[in-house]
């Protein structure tokens, strides 16, 4: 059990590490505290990427169960979206670890914000994994189509690189990218130590709740239609 925590931190830590490097010293970026920077955004776009990859498959690999019980199909999302969410703290440990060890990191308690970000994305995951996941059990080459669209929203937002960096008029991508403002409200308190400004926090909440509320309604619709499906 001690050494499967280990693993679980070291694959994530050695990633961090060779992609820090080629970054910050072979590209020579010349963003402040890079490897922060760039440790934070892609550490929490991998918990988004993580959860929508395996939401396509959470009622066809649980297909045997839902014929058998009568279990409510939410069960599923939430177990699904809960895993990751484990998978990710573990691999948040590694980022502060590297952080504090290379003094790149300060703890303070606008770091408490972040946390704040994590549930609001969580039912923001929510609810995208409810309608990915009813999707998939109707059209079933969804699951091939989720990663190719999760590598676009890679690239389109400010991970590898700031907003700063792209002409201004592709900015409004940036602005249409819900990703963009959990990743800011995620990342800022980790980098400068301050809370994201309160107009990202409120478009978070909102496209939180949104995403939430169509989830659980198409739950709700597809309860008993689920099952003469798969």
């Amino acid at each position: 059990s001690y050494l499967g925590f280990i693993w679980t931190l070291l694959a994530p830590m050695l990633h961090y590490i060779v992609m820090g490097l080629v970054f910050t010293m072979i590209l020579k970026s010349t963003v402040e505290n890079y490897f922060i920077y760039y440790f934070s955004g892609a550490l929490f776009f991998s918990l988004v990427s993580s959860v929508l990859t395996r939401a396509p498959g959470l009622f066809l690999v649980n297909e045997h169960f839902i014929k058998k019980v009568a279990v409510p199909k939410l069960t599923f999302v939430l177990n699904g979206v809960a895993y990751e969410f484990v998978t990710f703290l573990l691999s948040g440990a590694a980022l502060v670890f590297l952080g504090l060890i290379s003094g790149k990191m300060i703890l303070s308690l606008s770091i408490f914000s972040s946390f704040t970000t994590l549930v609001m994305v969580f039912f923001f995951l929510m609810g995208l994994s409810c309608g990915v996941s009813i999707a998939t059990v109707y059209f079933r080459d969804l699951s091939h189509i989720i990663p190719v669209i999760l590598q676009a929203l890679f690239f389109i937002t400010p991970i590898i690189y700031t907003i700063d960096m792209a002409p201004p008029r592709f900015h409004f991508l940036f602005e249409m990218n819900p990703l963009y403002y959990f990743v800011e409200c995620f990342r800022l308190p980790i980098l400068t130590g301050h809370s994201a400004p309160l107009n990202f926090h409120l478009i978070c909440f909102g496209i939180s709740a949104l995403s939430l509320a169509l989830g659980f309604a198409l739950i709700q619709k597809f309860e008993n239609r689920i099952v003469f499906k798969l």
